[in-house]
C-alpha cells in the first residue's frame, strides 16, 4: 500500500501566516498614523513661519502688525480665513471651501493674538485626533510644549 502526501498547506500553517500578517499590519497602521500626525504638525509650523513673514510684509506696508484685538486664541476657520485674506492675498493655503463654509486643510486653525507682542497660534481642530497647540512669538521662537 502506497501513501500519497498532499502538496497543500495545513490549517495551522495558514493560521500562523494570517496571524503574522495581522501583527505586521497593526504595526504598519500605528507607524502610519504617527507619520501623518507629525507631518501635520510640521506643516502647521511651516505655516506659522509663513504667517510671520506675512506679518513682516504687512508691517512694512502699514507700520503696524496685523492683529485683531477681538480674537481670543485658540482660533477657528474664520480667523484662519481672515489671515489668508489679509496676509496671503486670499490664497487658500490654510482653509478650503466645504458645504458649511470654510474648514482647515491640515486639521489646524490659526490666529494672531495681541498680548504685548503678537503671538501666532496653530490649534488642532476638534475633528483632528491631535491634541496640540503650537505658538510662534514675534521673535520667531516656536513653542510646542502644549503639543503631545
Amino acid at each position: 500500500m502506497m501513501t500519497t502526501k498532499s502538496s497543500g498547506f495545513t490549517l495551522i500553517e495558514l493560521l500562523v501566516v494570517v496571524a503574522i500578517l495581522g501583527v505586521i499590519a497593526s504595526i504598519g497602521v500605528v507607524s502610519y498614523n504617527g507619520y501623518i500626525g507629525s507631518s501635520k504638525k510640521k506643516t502647521a509650523e511651516n505655516i506659522l513661519y509663513q504667517v510671520a513673514l506675512g506679518q513682516t510684509e504687512f508691517y512694512t506696508d502699514n507700520r503696524i502688525y496685523k492683529v485683531d484685538s477681538n480674537v481670543n486664541c485658540p482660533a477657528d476657520a474664520d480667523t484662519s480665513s481672515e489671515i489668508e485674506t489679509t496676509l496671503f492675498g486670499g490664497s487658500r493655503v490654510i482653509t478650503e471651501t466645504v458645504a458649511g463654509g470654510r474648514a482647515s486643510k491640515i486639521d489646524f486653525n490659526f490666529c494672531i493674538d495681541d498680548t504685548g507682542d503678537y503671538k501666532i497660534s496653530a490649534t488642532a481642530t476638534s475633528a483632528s485626533s491631535l491634541n496640540c497647540t503650537i505658538t510662534l512669538n514675534s521673535n520667531n521662537e516656536i513653542d510646542k510644549t502644549a503639543c503631545q
